[in-house]
């Protein structure tokens, strides 16, 4: 099997190269070259659908659910405090319009990942866990966002372009590694250390994600093109209906979960 096949099958996710990963490489193996689309495809039907992977209980399908949420909160969040911050660059009917839903879209991305975020067990060895997980998640994140705050708030002039540009491109790389990163935290400590919510609150919490994404969407891509397409915000509208697909397609894996395996 060639080298970029065998890369692409190790972008499954772990618990599905454990059950199937050796049926996989001997297909790619088989079909050389031309097995290269349906391994791409797969990976990404995969990671869209934690809620189909192998798991030994519900609630290990119900803490990679929860995951998912979290991501999708976080995912929405960056999209907006984006076009929050490029608010001087779009036009001023979707500002407005941007301005009128923010508070309600936020509210519902709150609520959301309130729902669908696993509770820290109640021991000391659980916090310290979770304290050890976060520490070596987010102390890159933490360290290049806290390095942009220190030089814009020093007095020295960021009026220079590679200046500027170096500082907002620190600051924008450390939110996108934070939303990155968090996952990973509640996904490396499992159920030692966090128990996942209920199902009835995980499909709560996915559905109010859902609204969330789709009204924020929904409104830049529908404002975008009232004078004429804008790019940024057609673009940033268009992330967010996409996540609400992804929410939408994981409450269907959720109504048509098979036997725990």
């Amino acid at each position: 099997m060639s080298v970029i096949a065998r890369s692409l099958v190790r972008l499954y996710p772990d618990a599905f190269r454990e059950r199937w990963g050796a049926m996989v490489e001997d297909e790619a193996r088989g079909a050389g070259w031309k097995s290269w689309p349906n391994l791409v495809a797969g990976i990404a039907d995969m990671w869209l659908h934690p809620a189909l992977w192998p798991a030994d209980s519900p609630a290990q399908r119900q803490r990679r659910v929860a995951t998912m949420g979290i991501t999708v909160a976080l995912a929405a969040w960056f999209l907006n405090h984006l076009a929050a911050e490029q608010a001087d660059a779009l036009p001023s009917a979707i500002t407005d319009a941007r301005t009128a839903i923010a508070h309600g879209s936020t509210l519902l991305l709150l609520l959301g990942l309130a729902l669908v975020a696993p509770r820290p067990r109640p021991t000391a060895a659980a916090a310290l866990l979770l304290l050890r997980w976060a520490l070596r998640r987010l102390a890159l994140p933490t360290a290049v966002g806290t390095a942009a705050v220190l030089v814009v708030h020093s007095g020295i002039d960021t009026t220079p372009p590679t200046l500027r540009v170096t500082v907002l491109a620190a600051w924008w790389t450390a939110l996108a590694l934070g939303a990155i990163q968090i996952p990973r935290i509640f996904t490396g400590v499992g159920a030692e250390a966090v128990v996942p919510p209920p199902a009835r609150r995980l499909r709560a919490g996915v559905w109010t994600l859902a609204a969330a994404s789709a009204t924020g969407g929904a409104a830049l891509l529908g404002s975008s093109v009232t004078d004429g397409l804008h790019p940024l915000a057609a673009t940033l509208g268009v992330g967010l209906l996409l996540l609400t697909a992804v929410c939408t397609g994981t409450l269907r894996d959720l109504r048509e979960l098979p036997p725990v395996d």
